[in-house]
């Protein structure tokens, strides 16, 4: 039998996923594996997701990512039951098995080349496959994670090798998926260097149990941290202190270079990693001194491009670790030292981890992103938003917040605190509805497009994130507006997210809405009124107008390319040749401008067509005509969905005696002119 806290856990978490598939029209499988993305990303299992929803006989994927290396693949399949109302399913080992052989079968008839001709070139899915064909000699290992809402039994993480790649079969089940939810904690890495990796690491210590923290300094082989991060990839890393890299640094080539030429000099040449722990335990060595035999809750705060480069180095050009050592200090933060001016909800190593991140890193130039989300403004921004009401939409006086969610779960944990009746649970899901939340993911993804680097938010949630704090903590703000303008980008992104999912592009979702918000505030010159979207709670149509007629042009140009369309994304390039095209004509989106603003700072047509020239050329086609348009298109499918609603909206207005507004009207002129250039023609009856 399940416990209670599973099933209401269960009836909550597939209530948000039935709310999202209807707000943004997908199905529910789709909603339930792209909020699970964010939660793996979360979690640390990979750096990013790309969402590509696709299955033939035997063949599954839903959603992959690639290290910046392309020499590490991560694979997501789903196995969704919505159930909902009773008990969640257990799903059994055959049904677990067959689940992992539909993404095994991707990735090996990937590699075999020929499966990117099979699928759609408009799909995601197709330049996965042929971005696994094109990396095959670099690919070492790759990562399958079966996502699930049902529940398995714990099994350990399964390992095989295809094509002397190292393919590892992990489970994300409803339980794991609650316990992190509720917790916002990983599960904490345990390093037994004497079981699994050798033997004891030799060490000096220094402190006391009356400390602020205790330092263990020791060298550690090439091999052993090499196998560390064969074993644990990036959560290795704690990822709130990860430092927000380029994606080939010159430091990596360098390391690489002594490891390959010159091995014997790399402990002189580099500056070591520094680690932060839970607890130590340690070993007598039999001549006195100690070993570090091991390690709970492992996190390497400096030193993440080492110890990659060394099991990459190894892997790929075959080099040899054997004679290389690393100096490592591991310091273990004394939890029961509380300094006066450490805050009573607060945990000392969140005070001590991110100054030691920031003070230790010389190998790269740290940037202030690497501290984590308990960093000013964070706490601030998190205590404005349980107590700044969100203004009414209805004119009412309904209370509202907006819960910014700084740490993984928080959301949950004071749900859970503050509200432990079902009564108490009414009140606060009202005061602190689910769909006004929003985490610091995205919290970097709506500030990144307004600050123009759709780039960077397509390279992952924790990147952009990076890129975003490191520009945060260098201003200056009254965080009370910058709340609320935050809330009014949220509101922008999603409202964007539902235009774009609705447009039905077949794919690219996350990159046409960062292009196309990107664009929008490029275009005017960042000077949308926040405030006006802020009080109202929503976007105007005018906006909505906008961004459907951007995110148009986006998904063309995004296509337009020879490269991989994932990829292009993320090169700077693509935003410059964006950015630098001629804008289309928006012709209501000044009454959306900040005041003080003028139609001149728009790239508006007005020397050729009047908005009324447009409204009057539609309304004297006629109803029928429209109609008609809208169906031609339909049966020779040319154009997009969106133009041929747009004709029929047209057609509706006319009839109903309604005047078109500006926006279709100049929409719908255009799709008439290039329609008669694909033979469209129409006689009046």
């Amino acid at each position: 039998m399940v416990h209670n806290e599973l099933v209401e856990f269960s009836r909550s978490f597939h209530a948000d996923i039935s709310s999202e598939a209807d707000a943004l029209g997908i199905f529910k499988e789709h909603a339930y594996a792209e909020k699970m993305l964010d939660i793996l990303v979360e979690y640390g299992e990979t750096e990013e997701c790309t969402p590509c929803h696709w299955q033939d006989r035997g063949i599954k994927v839903d959603a992959f990512g690639f290290d910046d290396e392309h020499t590490s693949l991560f694979l997501i399949v789903s196995h969704y039951y919505d159930n909902n109302n009773n008990d969640p399913e257990r799903m059994s080992d055959a049904d677990i098995n067959a689940a992992f052989k539909r993404a095994l079968n991707f990735l090996e008839k990937s590699l075999e080349g020929k499966l990117h001709k099979r699928i759609d070139i408009s799909s995601p899915a197709h330049d996965l496959a042929e971005l696994i064909k094109d990396c095959k000699k670099d690919l070492l290992s790759v990562k399958i994670v079966l996502i699930t809402d049902g529940i398995t039994r714990q099994r350990f993480a399964e390992v095989l090798q295809i094509e002397n790649i190292e393919v590892t079969n992990v489970i994300w089940d409803l339980e794991r998926t609650h316990t992190f939810l509720r917790t916002g904690q990983r599960e904490q890495i345990s390093i037994d260097f004497v079981q699994d990796y050798g033997g004891s690491i030799p060490c000096l210590m220094t402190g006391n149990s009356d400390d602020l923290y205790m330092t263990y300094l020791s060298f550690i082989p090439g091999n052993v941290l090499a196998d560390l991060y064969r074993d644990w990839k990036i959560r290795l890393l704690e990822r709130n202190v990860r430092v927000f890299l380029s994606q080939r640094p010159k430091v990596n080539r360098g390391i690489r270079d002594t490891i390959v030429r010159e091995p014997e000099m790399f402990c002189a040449y580099n500056n070591g990693i520094t680690v932060v722990a839970q607890d130590v335990e340690l070993r007598s060595l039999g001549d006195g001194s100690y070993g570090i035999s091991l390690v709970n809750d492992f996190q390497i705060v400096n030193g993440g491009q080492t110890t990659a480069s060394l099991y990459h180095t190894r892997e790929k050009s075959r080099a040899s670790l054997d004679n290389i050592l690393v100096q490592m200090k591991l310091m273990v933060v004394n939890e029961n030292v509380r300094p006066q001016n450490l805050p009573i909800d607060q945990r000392l190593a969140d005070q001590l981890i991110p100054k030691i991140s920031l003070y230790s890193n010389t190998q790269n130039r740290v940037q202030t992103a690497d501290l984590l989300a308990n960093e000013r403004p964070h706490p601030e921004l998190h205590a404005i938003s349980l107590n700044m009401p969100a203004p009414d939409p209805t004119g009412g006086s309904v209370q509202s917040f907006w819960f910014y969610e700084k740490s993984r779960g928080s959301y949950e944990e004071t749900r859970r605190l503050q509200a432990k009746t079902d009564a108490q649970r009414r009140v606060f899901d009202k005061k602190y509805p689910k769909r006004q939340r929003f985490d610091k993911g995205k919290f970097g993804k709506v500030w990144n497009t307004f600050l123009r680097k759709p780039h960077i938010v397509t390279m992952g949630a924790m990147k952009s994130f990076g890129f975003f704090n490191s520009w945060l903590h260098e201003q200056e703000y009254d965080w009370n507006d910058y709340f609320r303008k935050t809330v009014a980008l949220v509101i922008l992104w999603n409202e964007a997210e539902r235009i774009v999912r609705r447009a039905d592009y077949g794919g690219y979702r996350h990159a046409i809405v960062a292009y196309t918000l990107a664009w929008l505030h490029e275009i005017t010159k960042s000077g949308l009124d926040l405030d006006r979207i802020w009080n109202e709670q929503k976007l105007s149509q005018e906006v909505s107008d906008a961004i459907g007629t951007l995110a148009d042009q986006v998904n063309l140009f995004i296509r337009d390319t020879q490269l991989n369309v994932t990829e292009w994304c993320k090169k700077e390039q693509c935003w410059a040749e964006l950015s630098a095209q001629q804008a289309p004509i928006l012709p209501e989106l000044k009454h959306a401008l900040l005041e003080g603003r003028t139609s001149q700072q728009l790239p508006y047509n007005t020397t050729t067509r009047t908005a009324q020239e447009n409204i009057r050329f539609c309304t004297l086609m006629g109803a029928d005509a429209w109609f008609e348009l809208a169906k031609w298109l339909k049966e020779r499918n040319f154009m997009l969905g969106k133009q041929r609603s747009q004709a029929a909206n047209m057609g509706k207005a006319i009839r109903g005696m309604r005047e078109p507004s500006e926006v279709l009207s100049y929409a719908c002129r255009k799709i008439w002119e290039d329609a008669e250039l694909l033979g469209w023609s129409f006689e009046k009856k």
